[in-house]
């Protein structure tokens, strides 16, 4: 007898349970359900080529994507190609490539290959990532809405010297952990990348500047270091840019008479140091697994 009133009473209160939580999710559903979804852009095509020196960051553009639209395209990916000398490069990438003339040894260069995203802005999406973002006050006109944001960024060239770590896969696992600890004997190595200002088409009203603020604040960021940054880069080269994933401290320095930032890292993956700095329309990228004392002199001898 117990046993059967037990069985009822679970009976019960399981019914009251479907019964709220039906009530709960037709009213409060959508919006609750909404305010929890993180956006997710579509994974564009594996193999993107980051146009930094190296891949363990997020791009800043991939990430001013991200936060306008829910889904992301890639308009144009084309493959990296290694090539067999600086004249090689200069041909296929259509600009002067410059290597450091400070390390004797013979480099390894490949031309990334161009590529654009477009991303289809969601102004509910982007009033609520600004809000979260203490930007409240932004105001983002609806004629925004459905609108597309691309960026496009045109074939780099990356020069590499030494013992360098092997890539690693495009997976999200390696996204998430980045690239594996380097050893001792990767610490000769040097990687060195050249890559023309990239361009974007942004719907009038789109403050895409207050965007790249709040993605390099993403990629780990102060907002001190963001406005010394953004003092030194403008948009375009921002967009260039991606970030090492630990910034531990940062120097503004000279590299023959630009402007640069040399950011030394607190994590354990990946290089130790990346500098940064952009002259005549191209960003260039220094990111190197000794140590960040050698990395002004060597910068400055690319010719």
């Amino acid at each position: 007898m117990q046993i059967g009133e037990d069985r009822n009473r679970i009976g019960i209160l399981v019914l009251f349970v479907l019964l709220v939580v039906s009530a709960f999710t037709t009213l409060f559903g959508p919006r609750f359900i909404a305010s929890l979804r993180i956006a997710k852009p579509k994974a564009v095509t594996p193999g993107v080529s980051a146009p930094s020196a190296t891949s363990a960051g997020q791009q800043i553009q991939a990430l001013i994507g991200s936060m306008v639209g829910e889904t992301t395209s890639v308009a144009l990916n084309e493959a990296d190609k290694p090539v067999s000398s600086a004249d090689s490069a200069t041909r296929l990438a259509g600009f002067t490539a410059r290597l450091l003339r400070a390390r004797s040894d013979a480099p390894s260069i490949t031309v990334i290959g161009a590529h654009s995203m477009n991303a289809k802005v969601n102004r509910a999406q982007l009033l609520t990532i600004l809000a979260e973002a203490g930007r409240r006050d932004a105001q983002v006109p609806g004629s925004v809405d459905g609108r597309v944001l691309g960026t496009q960024t045109a074939r780099a060239i990356r020069v590499q010297y030494g013992n360098c770590p092997a890539p690693v896969a495009n997976t999200i696992q390696n996204q998430i952990n980045g690239p594996p600890p380097p050893s001792t004997d990767n610490a000769n190595c040097v990687l060195f990348t050249q890559t023309p200002a990239t361009s974007a088409v942004v719907p009038p009203g789109l403050d895409i500047g207050e965007l790249a603020t709040i993605a390099l604040e993403l990629s780990g960021m102060s907002p001190n270091q963001t406005r010394d940054f953004q003092h030194v880069f403008d948009l375009k080269s921002t967009l260039s840019m991606s970030l090492p994933r630990a910034i531990r401290s940062y120097d503004a320095v000279q590299i023959n008479g630009q402007p640069g930032m040399l950011i030394t890292t607190g994590g354990r993956r990946g290089p130790t140091y990346q500098l940064m700095w952009a002259s005549g329309g191209t960003v260039f990228t220094l990111a190197g697994y000794g140590s960040s004392g050698d990395a002004v002199p060597l910068a400055s001898s690319a010719r």
